[in-house]
C-alpha cells in the first residue's frame, strides 16, 4: 500500500521503516496534494498544525493521527478533523500494520477507552423507534443479537464476554458475523445501525 507520512523530521523511527519500508517522508513545508493512488497519509500530533492538515487530507485520503502522548480529548479532537485512525506513535510494528490495513479496508481505529466514550455518545444522540428494529437485525441469531446490544452500551469484548458467559474469542466471532450481515465496518457504525432499538430491548 502507498503510504505518506507527514512529519517535522524526515526520519522515521526504525518501527516505522520495519512496518511500512516503502512509506515515503514528507517535511514542511508540505504538497498541497498526494500522488493519484495515495492509500493513507499518516499524520503526527507534534506538527504544530496538525488539525488543519487532517482536515485537508481527509477529503482525498484516508488519515491516521498518531501521538507521541494520546489521549481520549486529543483523539476526540483528530476523529472531528475528520481522521480515520488514532494510535500511539510507539506502537508496534504488528499493530502498525494493522492499523494501516484496517483504515485503508475503510474501517476506523480507535482505542478501547475512547471507543467506549464515542459509542456512548453516539448511543445518547440518536433518535430511536420503538417499534421498528433496525434491518437486518432479525438475521442474528440470538446470541449474536446478545453481543450487538451489548456493543451499544460501550463495553469492551472482555466485558462482553464476562456477561455472557463466553470467551473473547468468541465475541471476535460473533462481531466478524454480525458485521457482515448488517453491513457494518466497525463498532461505532454498528451502534448508528442499532440505535432504532429501544432502550428496554436486552431480553432477546
Amino acid at each position: 500500500m502507498q503510504i505518506f507520512m507527514m512529519e517535522r523530521g524526515s526520519r522515521p523511527s526504525p518501527r516505522w521503516t520495519e512496518a511500512f519500508p516503502d512509506a515515503r517522508v514528507l517535511s514542511p513545508p508540505f504538497p498541497p496534494t498526494l500522488p493519484e493512488g495515495t492509500e493513507a497519509c499518516w499524520i503526527g500530533t507534534d506538527l504544530a498544525d496538525w488539525e488543519e492538515y487532517v482536515k485537508q487530507r481527509t477529503l482525498v485520503h484516508r488519515v491516521v493521527v498518531h501521538s507521541r502522548h494520546p489521549n481520549d480529548e486529543e483523539g476526540i479532537r483528530a476523529f472531528d478533523a475528520g481522521a480515520h485512525g488514532y494510535c500511539h506513535t510507539l506502537a508496534n510494528v504488528a499493530q502498525l500494520r494493522t492499523i494501516a490495513a484496517t483504515v485503508t479496508g475503510g474501517g476506523l481505529w480507535v482505542g478501547p477507552d475512547l471507543m467506549t466514550r464515542m459509542i456512548r455518545t453516539v448511543r445518547s444522540a440518536q433518535p430511536r423507534d420503538p417499534e421498528t428494529p433496525p434491518e437486518g437485525f432479525e438475521d442474528l441469531t440470538p446470541r449474536e443479537r446478545q453481543v450487538a446490544l451489548s456493543v451499544t452500551t460501550g463495553a469492551h469484548n472482555k466485558e462482553i464476554a464476562r456477561q455472557l458467559g463466553m470467551t473473547e474469542r468468541t465475541v471476535k466471532m460473533h462481531l466478524g458475523s454480525i458485521f457482515r450481515k448488517l453491513n457494518v465496518d466497525d463498532r461505532v457504525q454498528l451502534v448508528l445501525h442499532l440505535t432504532r432499538l429501544r432502550e428496554s430491548q436486552p431480553t432477546v
